[in-house]
């Protein structure tokens, strides 16, 4: 793998990876106090931290559940 390659490869890890919680959630509008904001981004970042090598072990063959509704999924549990 080339030099440029492999820069480019550490640059789409970091983005995806490495995600700054504090940015995301001023970029999206929520006010919320720094104080406040970095236990938010500590646990985050530890969720990430554990399923990122959950997510890794799937077989390619598994769907991944594009969205979650709970109201509907409380729904068919009422219904059952």
């Amino acid at each position: 793998m080339s030099n440029h390659r492999n820069n480019d490869c550490n640059t789409v890890c970091n983005t995806v990876c490495n995600k700054d919680w504090k940015k995301i959630a001023h970029a999206n509008g929520l006010a919320i106090p720094d104080a406040a904001l970095e236990p938010i981004a500590r646990t985050l970042d530890a969720l990430a931290a554990d399923f990122r090598p959950l997510a890794r072990a799937l077989p390619p063959e598994t769907e991944p559940a594009i969205a979650f509704h709970a109201a509907l999924h409380a729904a068919s549990e009422d219904a059952e």
